[in-house]
């Protein structure tokens, strides 16, 4: 099965060919759940295209075509790879599982990888040096681009908003939690609940009296505990931290 979907962005791609089982520790009891996990395995392995020729590839958010792929000479590996491969077999010496790594057959030998920018015969081919198991993006013929900026999406415009929106959500629940209860949770910190607070004007919540920073003592609020303390920390920790400070640029 070779169908993309509408809805299908992207595919798995590499250099070796595709499987035709996978791998499970166990089955199912029931025949029928058996039948079933073999269409849902044989689903999965239609989601992978092994690379040639001709393929489209992601390369930093762009489409690329492939144009060749080829070995790298053993004399040309490089101390990288040479330090991986010993890596490997040393490895494989403790765990003896397989066959002992040879360097012509190794899945993590470097390739050579000719990428040609889709659409833009103009611009030179791209060449790139990886390992020969390293995960590819395959695009399908008709793919979207992002009209603002040119790249395949997500494309960095959407990244920055999904994290600005996800700041912004943050920001609004944060504003939220009433004086006295933890900045990490929200919920209030009762009387035989352990507790973290600050010292100084409160960073988060400046509109908070000072020594109001506080936080459970308990694991699920240790990190947004941690990331106060770390700016808590910036500003001078124990030492005096000021509410006040001098306007750089006074009104004339």
């Amino acid at each position: 099965m070779t169908r993309w979907y509408p809805s299908q962005n992207t595919k798995h791609g590499g250099t070796h060919p595709p499987r035709t089982s996978i791998n499970r520790v166990g089955e199912h009891a029931s025949a029928m759940r058996r039948q079933e996990q073999r269409i849902h395995d044989k689903r999965i392995l239609a989601n992978y295209v092994q690379l040639e020729p001709g393929v489209l590839v992601i390369w930093d958010r762009q489409p690329y075509r492939v144009v060749e792929i080829t070995e790298r000479p053993l004399d040309l590996w490089g101390d990288k790879h040479e330090e991986r491969f010993k890596q490997a077999v040393a490895y494989w010496e403790r765990q003896q599982r397989g066959e002992r790594p040879e360097k012509l057959t190794w899945d993590g030998r470097p390739m050579v990888f000719v990428l040609a920018p889709d659409g833009k015969p103009q611009e030179k081919p791209l060449h790139l040096i990886g390992p020969a198991n390293h995960s590819w993006d395959v695009l399908p013929e008709h793919y979207w681009i992002c009209s603002a900026c040119g790249e395949l999406p997500p494309c960095r415009h959407q990244e920055a908003e999904r994290i600005a929106d996800h700041d912004a959500a943050r920001a609004d629940v944060l504003m939220d939690i009433p004086p006295g209860h933890c900045l990490g949770c929200g919920e209030v910190i009762t009387r035989r609940q352990q507790a973290t607070r600050f010292p100084g004007p409160n960073l988060w919540r400046p509109d908070f009296p000072e020594n109001s920073a506080v936080f459970h003592a308990r694991q699920e609020c240790s990190t947004p505990l941690w990331q106060y303390r770390e700016q808590w920390e910036a500003r001078g920790g124990m030492k005096q931290q000021p509410s006040l400070f001098p306007d750089d640029n006074p009104a004339a």
